[in-house]
């Protein structure tokens, strides 16, 4: 299980986590700059635009 410096799960470990580390992995790989949207990705995963956003941009779920 993956946990951060505080002791708090982190990722797929996250009790509220909705996708899987392949499911951000393949996210990140579909992603095109002003060719794929952030949104279409979002609703294709089914989570939030800002979630999607946060995980494209290395925010959240860090590189492997």
């Amino acid at each position: 299980m993956i946990r951060n410096h505080t002791g708090h799960r982190m990722g797929e470990c996250h009790q509220k986590a909705r996708l899987s580390a392949e499911q951000v992995k393949a996210m990140r790989a579909e992603y095109i700059p002003y060719v794929v949207s952030i949104g279409k990705l979002a609703k294709k995963y089914g989570c939030g635009k800002s979630t999607a956003r946060d995980i494209l941009n290395y925010s959240t779920r860090a590189a492997g």
